[in-house]
């Protein structure tokens, strides 16, 4: 279907592709894999066309429809989501257009025979298409992948400005689903998505008619879709029928043989320059010598095979153990506005338990993670910690307190105890930071890379309670199972969100379930929980909760259902709220000027000063997310 001959792919002196070709048939699912930075989202773009090669060519059929989500959101045009996703069907418009052509031209008196048959020919394909892409039965079709994707069938008239980022990706992802195209090369599909959306697009792919080309670090996703794994490591690229952990077994086995061949080809070379070195001054021998360094000229040296990254093993450093009970919740609620989130929640962590928060995305996971980690306070009730616990918080948005000035490495230095500083740079390389990557400045990294700097931080500390939201993001596969063996080895207590199943398994040995403003315990891992509430069951809890929260909240959509006196209260609380945001910006501003100062994290007050400046950011987003919906009340 797809061919890629001797491409090639220059940046600079690196080649990042060196003429690799390889061949994408028809109806066929792959996977492309790579450490971070090998070049795998660029493959994805060349194919794409969003990317020129500087040599060798993609042979494509004209008709190929090609697919590719890309992980830039387009402007807003201010449309519903329905509507956002039915406006990208111009295929069926165009379609539609030709039928009516082709019909148009056959009712034509004296049409030439040949013209004739090229018309109904051409009608037959259109149809064919128009009934593959459901075009008779497109609403329901939206509404199908879209609810799939985890939207309530109320979010569908909704505008999308009114969304987050992440489920704006996600009427993104329903667009090119609906296209149907013939190659779908999708990037990091799942980032966005919690389990239960994941297990509909993993189902969806699997039954999918055209070829699937993605990307992913989610190690069950992979294995469960892609029957054929290309990694591109150093410019080449190994071409692997079978599943991803089929591909592990045969990688472990070619690194073997490489690494024969490369210990083989150096004692070679040792040998032959022993025998230059022994020859050369001798007169008899000198020419003897000289051929030897000709043919040392001419050999191919065989490049040392890179240590598999996920053979450096990350670890928590141990701290004093701390109470037997890490925190005891009583009557705990959060609200944001009218908005309510958790509810009257009663519950104890004890001390090296693990365990992992599941449920859709919305449902208060990461809000009860902010609450343990007190970044954010109760609405009602309190949270009582034990003796001397030290809490490790990771979450996503810390990224942005790092020193934009100070290099990697700086980072990393400063937040260390001193006995861990020399295996800084071992730490780092487990992350997929190597080599001169150590030395760059915070402010140019990525969003990923600041959030990998951030568990590295996290790796150098002391603690006793972690709490990680969404530690995965960024890291690929050999990096999750380092940071999954580190935290299997952890003596502490742990919380962990996670979409991730194969992260999750054999990890947690209690899954916490969030759902309509409570919690629920299971005794086991993911695997427990799924195999106690099958996927159809999770889909019903789903769709009740939806149903529940909008009955329950009951909040009014206009001002004009509300009388006087709530409006005149209404309009004085947003009035507080907009006044209160200002001065907490401004204060905000105050301390991102201290922080921009190299010296600022010397300071022996840094990391109190730090923690207020996190504990104002998540006021400052409580109260703006309070705001908002009071607004959203006034109309």
């Amino acid at each position: 279907m797809i061919r890629i001959q001797n491409l090639t792919l220059r940046f600079g002196e690196r080649a990042l592709f060196d003429k690799i070709s390889f061949t994408i048939t028809e109806g066929e699912k792959l996977a492309v894999t790579g450490r971070n930075g090998s070049g795998k989202s660029t493959l994805i773009k060349v194919l794409s066309g969003v990317i020129s090669p500087d040599e060798g060519f993609i042979e494509k059929p004209k008709k190929l429809t090609v697919g590719y989500l890309r992980q830039e959101l387009p402007e807003d045009e201010g449309r519903s989501v329905k509507d956002e996703v039915l406006a990208s069907m111009e295929e069926i418009e165009s379609l539609k257009t030709t039928l009516q052509e082709c019909e148009d031209l056959l009712h034509k008196p004296d049409l030439d025979h040949d013209v004739m048959i090229r018309a109904v020919e051409t009608m037959s394909e259109v149809q064919h298409r128009l009934e593959y892409l459901n075009a008779d039965k497109l609403d329901g079709e939206i509404e199908k992948i879209l609810t799939g994707l985890g939207f309530k069938p109320t979010d569908l008239v909704r505008p999308t400005r009114e969304f987050s980022g992440g489920w704006r990706m996600r009427v993104e992802l329903a667009k090119l689903l609906l296209a149907k195209p013939d190659l779908m090369l999708l990037d990091e599909p799942n980032n966005h998505l919690d389990i239960l959306s994941i297990q509909w697009l993993e189902k969806y792919l699997i039954a999918y008619e055209g070829s699937v080309l993605l990307i992913s670090h989610d190690l069950m996703f992979v294995n469960n879709i892609a029957k054929r794994i290309i990694e591109v490591d150093r410019g080449r690229i190994y071409d692997y029928v079978g599943t991803y952990s089929d591909f592990i077994n045969y990688k472990k086995e070619r690194r073997e043989v490489e690494l024969n061949e490369y210990k083989s080809q150096q004692k070679l070379i040792q040998h032959k320059e022993q025998l230059i070195d022994k020859f050369r001054a001798k007169a008899n021998k000198a020419s003897f010598a000289k051929s030897l360094q000709s043919e040392l000229a001419r050999m191919d040296v065989i490049d040392e095979p890179d240590d598999e990254q996920g053979s450096i093993r990350l670890r928590f450093q141990p701290s004093h153990p701390g109470g037997r009970i890490v925190v005891e919740a009583h009557h705990l609620s959060k609200s944001y506005g009218p908005l309510e989130v958790l509810k009257d929640l009663d519950f104890v962590l004890e001390r090296g338990q693990k365990l992992s928060f599941i449920g859709q995305n919305g449902q208060g996971k990461s809000t009860m993670v902010k609450l343990l980690s007190k970044a954010i306070e109760p609405t009602h009730g309190h949270l009582k910690y034990g003796h001397e616990i030290k809490i490790g918080y990771f979450a996503q948005e810390h990224g942005e307190i790092l020193n934009p000035d100070l290099t990697i490495m700086e980072t990393v230095e400063y937040a260390a105890l001193p006995q861990i500083r020399p295996m800084i740079r071992k730490i780092l390389g487990g992350l997929g930071f190597s080599g001169e990557d150590v030395d760059k400045r915070i402010k140019v990294l990525s969003g990923g890379e600041k959030s990998r700097v951030r568990l590295a931080v996290l790796l150098v500390q002391e603690h006793n309670f972690l709490i990680l939201d969404e530690p995965t993001h960024h890291l690929d596969i050999p990096s999750k199972e380092s940071l999954k063996e580190a935290i299997k080895q952890y003596k502490g207590t742990v919380v962990i969100v996670s979409h991730d199943r194969e992260f999750l398994r054999d990890l947690a040995e209690r899954t916490c379930f969030f759902s309509n403003k409570t919690i629920r315990f299971f005794e086991g891992d993911i695997d427990y929980f799924l195999e106690k509430i099958e996927a159809t069951d999770l889909e019903n809890t789903f769709a009740k909760q939806q149903t529940t929260v909008s009955v329950e909240q009951n909040i009014p959509q206009k001002s004009e259902s509300l009388n006087t006196e709530e409006k005149k209260k209404l309009v004085k609380r947003i009035q507080v709220l907009e006044k209160d945001i200002e001065s907490r910006e401004k204060k905000k501003k105050d301390f991102e000027l201290k922080m921009a100062d190299p010296d600022f994290y010397k300071a022996p007050e840094s990391q109190k000063l730090l923690s207020e400046y996190n504990s104002l950011k998540s006021d400052i987003e409580s109260k703006t997310i309070e705001w908002e919906q009071l607004i959203e009340l006034a109309g």
